[in-house]
């Protein structure tokens, strides 16, 4: 379960006399206040309203009304401009010009009265925008005016999402930050966030003028933001709030679940001892008093429940978890809900990774290099899609749609859930490969009319029940291909000749070649060449209703142009919610084995590596049976990172054949050698004193 992470540190006010809000810090919440607000975080939103787009000079905003009552510090304010410098106010008569993005300490007499302050941005970017909308129901609606893509003075290379959240009713503000990145090194912010009441009153977040972003490069949910929250009045001395139970999850039948509440002190007050309880559907409550605690204002506490939950069949589980206090003065906020399903079986996951490239991209170097790793470290968990734009490669319908998830170029996009940079690869598997799968995905390959056409047979086995559109789609992407013409030369702002950027990877230093780098020296991997069912998946390819532990089956049929090498070619099958467009599962096969392994599990190969731990030289002894064309050894980080390559040439059949592997200059750690050729690959893992 993720937690909110909090320090006291993090909290901290500019007090002065009358002090009307009291400063709730959510780092690292995994959601967005209220839990309404799950829109990608892109450029441009849609169904955004657009204030104001880039400038280059700061500018307000035309004056907006707010849809809903609202009152600021007491009293009602129905109108704010914003600047596109990160100043919202409420003051919308004022007559102070918008302050320059060079941000200072609140309260200061740059900004006017009644605002809020998300100072040090700066909206000169192609992208930048000041945009609205409005989320809930009323009584409980939330207005967002989001800062969208913004610029940097200080890295222009980055950019960066922030909110100013009003809420009704509760007249609460929220500050949230959304998402941050940047094409060189990391992001790093110095902003003022905060209210100033006055030119003598004001709060603001600790860290403040210097404050830093939280938020990585997440687009499609909010599971990487933070938010501070402005509560108007006085802070209770006791409320005792329940903040999250256990995450929806799928378990197998059979499965004991302990049941946790993580709960949050919002009082003054310390708490010592509490109750926590839960109910599943109508079921008799499971109460248990919690003692021997001591949870200061604003911590947190994690309690799990003795007594455990037993799924017992397939089916969908409702809980409500709450807390009691005495004395407890906001009873709104002691209880959640969360939900369990069961499950027949755990399906075997494999991660979809699409990445936004083109050879006309710059930066695009760094995707090449990512994607190969994320292959080379993870190849039967992760299935890598190159989606080329603007170039010789490019699949006009498959480009469309991941630009639609995208921002720029490079991009990920893995499972079409999360939209980052290359860079993110690694982060993004740990994130990913642990969800529900929803289906074993299983391929064979009909070869009787090959080379000209192959025919996929595709068995997809639900691990429950499903009711809904559900598709599937076959990507069959292709390695190591080539052009002769300009449209082929990669672009390479890594080149000493362009930005001069270390980049290292595919046993290739990026930076010590030209930019761009011509046709005859690239070769792309992992390109897809068809798209069978379209990238959006048939619809009507699987029925409508499913049943848990049944097999159902789909054929596609590729035909194969003679120019294509189906020695290098990967069929990728994807099962996709038609609804939300997610991939919730994959499968990955070749025609021909490719893959980390697949030498040996084709008994093409046998090898061993030794000794593992290793000190100052690692042995490889291969016994061939086939002959191996183009061979090459590669040892490379747990990150993927290419440490030093040796080539091989041509490796002949029928004896033993012995490689040393210096490793005197590793240093301690896990790493991968990984053998490569025409015909296949072998990777293997082994450890450095």
């Amino acid at each position: 379960m993720k937690k909110i992470l909090l320090t006291l540190s993090c909290f901290c006010f500019v007090f002065f006399a009358n002090a009307q809000y009291w400063q709730v810090p959510n780092i690292n919440a995994g959601q967005n206040p209220g839990d309404l607000n799950s829109d990608t975080e892109q450029p441009a939103p849609a169904t955004w309203t657009s204030l104001l787009g880039t400038s280059a000079t700061p500018a307000w905003t035309a004056n907006t009304s707010i849809p809903f009552p609202f009152q600021f510090n007491g009293a009602a304010v129905t109108q704010f401009k914003a600047s596109t410098t990160g100043i919202v106010t409420f003051d919308v008569a004022t007559t102070l010009a918008p302050p320059a993005s060079t941000n200072a300490a609140l309260p200061s007499a740059l900004i006017p009265d009644n605002s809020v302050c998300v100072w040090g941005i700066q909206g000169t970017g192609t992208n930048d925008g000041i945009y609205t909308k409005t989320f809930g129901t009323a009584p409980n609606r939330q207005f967002w005016i989001q800062y969208s893509s913004y610029s940097l003075a200080s890295n222009a290379a980055a950019w960066c999402y922030w909110s100013v959240v009003l809420e009704e009713s509760s007249n609460q503000i929220h500050i949230v930050d959304h998402r941050s990145s940047s094409n060189n090194g990391p992001v790093t912010l110095a902003l003022t966030a905060g209210i100033q009441l006055n030119s003598t009153t004001a709060y603001s977040i600790a860290g403040s003028p210097a404050l830093n972003t939280v938020s990585t490069t997440a687009a499609d949910d909010p599971s990487d933001n933070t938010y501070y929250t402005f509560m108007p009045g006085v802070q209770p001395m006791n409320d005792l709030g329940a903040v999250k139970s256990n995450n929806t999850d799928y378990l197998a039948t059979g499965t004991n679940v302990p049941i946790e509440l993580e709960v949050r002190n919002f009082g003054s007050n310390p708490v010592t001892s509490y109750v926590v309880k839960y109910q599943e559907g109508t079921s008799t409550p499971v109460s248990q008093n919690v003692t021997g605690v001591n949870i200061a204002s604003l911590a947190f506490d994690t309690h799990t429940f003795s007594t455990p939950f037993n799924v017992t069949a397939a089916n969908k589980y409702d809980f409500k978890v709450w807390v009691e206090l005495p004395g407890d003065a906001n009873q709104a906020n002691d209880s959640t809900t969360t939900e369990l399903y069961g499950a027949a079986f755990i399906p075997t996951r494999v991660v979809t990774m699409e990445e936004g490239t083109g050879t006309w991209c710059g930066w695009c170097t760094r995707g090449i290099v990512y994607m190969d790793s994320i292959h080379y470290a993870q190849p039967n968990d992760v299935a890598v899609i190159a989606v080329h734009n603007g170039d010789p490669m490019v699949i006009t319908a498959y480009d469309n749609l991941i630009g639609s998830y995208i921002g720029g170029y490079p991009s990920l996009v893995v499972d079409r859930k999360f939209s980052g940079d290359p860079s993110d690869a690694f982060t993004a598997y740990n994130d990913y490969i642990g969800d529900f799968g929803f289906a074993n995905i299983t391929q064979s390959h009909d070869q009787s009319n090959a080379p000209a056409s192959f025919t996929v047979n595709i068995e997809v086995t639900p691990a429950i029940d499903l009711v809904g559109d559900y598709r599937l789609a076959m990507v069959v992407t292709e390695n190591d291909l080539s052009g002769t013409t300009s449209a082929w030369d990669q672009a390479n702002y890594y080149s000493s000749q362009s930005q001069n950027i270390p980049l290292t990877g595919q046993g290739r230093n990026y930076q010590t070649l030209p930019n761009p780098i011509p046709a005859a020296q690239m070769n792309y991997d992992f390109v897809p060449v068809a798209v069978e069912g379209g990238p959006g998946g048939l619809a009507g390819s699987l029925p409508a209703t499913m049943t848990a532990n049944q097999a159902y089956t789909h054929s596609f049929t590729y035909n194969k142009p003679a120019t294509a090498n189906g020695a290098k070619m990967n069929f990728i099958v994807l099962l996709i919610n038609g609804t939300t467009g997610e991939v919730l599962n994959a499968n990955q096969n070749s025609l021909y084995p490719l893959g980390s392994s697949d030498l040996v599990k084709s008994n093409k190969l046998s090898i061993t590596a030794y000794p593992n731990p290793v000190s100052d030289q690692l042995s490889l002894d291969m016994d061939l049976n086939i002959d191996l064309h183009n061979a090459s050894y590669t040892v490379s980080d747990i990150s993927g990172r290419v440490i030093s390559s040796k080539e091989l040439g041509n490796v002949a059949e029928g004896m033993v054949h012995t490689y040393k592997v210096n490793t005197s200059n590793l240093t301690a750690g896990s790493y991968f050698v990984t053998i490569n050729s025409d015909e296949g690959t072998y990777s293997s893992q082994f450890i450095k004193k």
